[in-house]
């Protein structure tokens, strides 16, 4: 039996995992740990799964071996073969005995007895961790290989959070990127303006040094070179080719037609395996891939944008298409109003007898211009560069459209709007949720105490939720002890915060006309809340993670999986605690407690 020190450590090496966002460091504690607290092992490597499929050495704990010098190819290694084809653990007592091992590496390294372990990340083969010693075997007992299993295990979790967080903060960056685009072009008036903060917002967005824009002539169906963003290339280089040498007609190249036709957005990773595009245009620039996205203004498409990949094949992911398009979509509108700008101001200057339409022409179209200017400087203003602020500003217009204010809707519309709703409100509940946690994590959050009766917040609490509860039915009883003293000084938000999220996660679990029951009662040091439902459990194997930062029960149920774990934590910040107790198919009970007298 591995004795309680090692436990304890152990313990506070989870603790430390948990508290990370760098993969580097959750890996080298990772390493660190299995080596001196469990196996007492020479060597644990972590090796990453590389493209080719090849694992590259990443992190060992410190020993003379290099382990990013490492590298094990499945294709010569029987015992890495069987442990991915297995998804499982796999230990050699006696490399003598079973000879699996890849002979280089075993001789290499003295390998004697070797345990080898499969991380899995989203149903995803991460990584292999493997434990040896050097020139005698290890005599790793079945607890020991137990033990590792369950770290590893630990890992992949803190490793899919790590993964989730980045996500985040991705999106966070590419939401804010496309606001600062949209203030941006909103203030341009020519279209040099517009092209230039196009060009510098497109290379942000899609990591590329050049990026054209052509003109769609729909009479002759030919695209035209307007302007170009390169460091390889000049301006009027690329203009004069297109003259002499290149004439791009949508119907003598296919990608294009596609492009025009369908209003879409093509990328393509190798434009010589392709069909469609022009090889021979593509070859006076030795354009090797290329994203083409036309640019729309008013449903019609008076240009495209070319992102070319020159002397080297890119790659494509679905989002970074996506998002150029976004940024595209915005360049269209900015363009397309600069352009009929400046053609009017043109055509008033060479058409006097004109100049009355003309002005009033322009007129419109100026004060339409400052009106959508004025619309999104308020909106650019309110956001603050917050997230919580454009979302409710969202949700406040659709609620005014449900209300047919501007006009009557049919149904299907109102469904449309009621999804929306929906959407809004879970998307505001995820952020403000990502937003607490981030708070929490950085030690910037800060409780508001003052004086609460909890009677009133329950009452409070029951009221929010009543459209939910009468929904599906449900029964909601309420039992306070009349003896219990239930006045205490605490943050009111944060407290009706925990006590809606409880009430929530039983009536999303409770199916219909099943029963909750919202309990309190005293000693003289604490309250104790209880939130008790018949639905559905939590099973047994799932019940160690519900308080784990981003962990669901249910997958197919929409949330960020935070809930709970910020619950827990504003439970300790105010001094109290927070356990359940449940059973599958028999319902759960959630308790808290809160201390009098505010936190201790």
């Amino acid at each position: 039996m591995m004795e309680l020190k090692s436990f304890k450590k152990l313990f506070q090496m989870t603790k430390v995992i948990n508290s990370q966002f760098e993969l580097s460091e959750i890996l080298q504690v990772f390493v660190d740990a299995i080596a001196s607290e469990i196996t007492q092992a020479d060597l644990v490597g972590f090796f990453l799964e590389q493209p080719d499929g090849t694992f590259k050495g990443y992190k060992g704990n410190k020993l003379p071996v290099d382990i990013t010098e490492l590298l094990i190819d499945p294709s010569k290694d029987p015992f890495v073969r069987d442990i991915l084809q297995r998804r499982a653990s796999d230990y050699i007592a006696d490399t003598n005995v079973d000879t699996r091992l890849d002979a280089e590496k075993k001789n290499l390294l003295k390998i004697k007895s070797i345990l080898g372990i499969p991380v899995i990340v989203n149903d995803q083969i991460f990584g292999l961790v493997f434990v040896h010693d050097f020139g005698k075997p290890m005599n790793l007992t079945l607890e020991q290989i137990e033990v590792t299993e369950a770290f590893v295990n630990m890992a992949s979790v803190a490793i899919r959070n790590i993964q989730m967080f980045e996500h985040s903060q991705q999106l966070l960056e590419k939401q804010q990127l496309l606001l600062d685009a949209t203030n941006a072009m909103s203030k341009t008036l020519s279209v040099r303006d517009v092209l230039e903060t196009s060009f510098h917002f497109l290379q942000r967005a899609s990591g590329a040094e050049d990026i054209g824009i052509h003109l769609y002539n729909e009479n002759e169906r030919t695209l035209e070179p307007f302007h170009l963003s390169s460091i390889n290339l000049r301006e009027e280089d690329w203009k004069q080719k297109h003259r002499d040498e290149i004439k791009l007609k949508i119907d003598d190249d296919r990608l294009l037609y596609e492009v025009i036709t369908e209003k879409k957005a093509v990328a393509v990773p190798d434009v010589y395996a392709d069909p469609r595009p022009n090889h021979a245009a593509l070859a006076k620039f030795d354009i090797q891939s290329m994203m083409v996205i036309p640019l729309v203004a008013k449903s019609s498409v008076f240009g495209i944008i070319v992102i070319p990949s020159m002397h080297k094949r890119a790659v494509y992911e679905e989002g970074k298409i996506e998002f150029c398009k976004s940024f595209a979509d915005v360049t269209a509108t900015a363009l397309s109003n600069a352009m009929h700008t400046e053609n009017l101001d043109h055509s008033v200057n060479e058409r006097s007898m004109e100049l009355q339409q003309a002005n009033f022409k322009l007129e419109g179209l100026v004060k339409e211009l400052e009106y959508l200017n004025e619309l999104k400087n308020d909106f650019i203003a309110t956001l603050s560069h917050e997230l919580r602020t454009p979302i409710t500003a969202v949700k406040g217009s659709v609620d005014i459209l449900r209300k047919e204010v501007i006009g009557e809707l049919n149904q299907p519309q109102k469904d449309l709007l009621d999804t929306a709703v929906k959407s809004i409100e879970r998307l505001l509940n995820q952020v403000n949720e990502l937003l607490d946690f981030a708070k929490m994590e950085t030690g910037k959050f800060e409780l508001s105490y003052t004086e609460v009766d909890f009677k009133d917040l329950i009452t409070e609490a029951e009221h929010i939720v009543h459209s939910l509860i009468n929904k599906k039915k449900l029964e909601l009883t309420v039992e306070v002890d009349p003896s219990s003293e239930t006045v205490l000084k605490v943050d009111r938000e944060r407290i009706l915060q925990i006590l809606l999220n409880l009430l929530s996660n039983s009536i999303k679990f409770t199916p219909q006309k099943g029963n909750i029951i919202i309990k309190a009662h005293s000693t003289d040091k604490e309250l104790t809340i209880e939130v008790c439902d018949n639905g559905i459990g939590i099973p047994v194997e799932k019940q160690k993670h519900i308080f784990t930062k981003f962990y669901q029960v249910n997958n197919q149920i929409n949330g960020t999986g935070l809930g709970l774990a910020i619950s827990k934590q504003l439970i300790e910040m105010h001094g109290g605690r927070i356990w359940f107790e449940s059973g599958e198919g028999q319902g759960s009970t959630f308790k808290f407690t809160l201390p009098k007298g505010g936190s201790v």
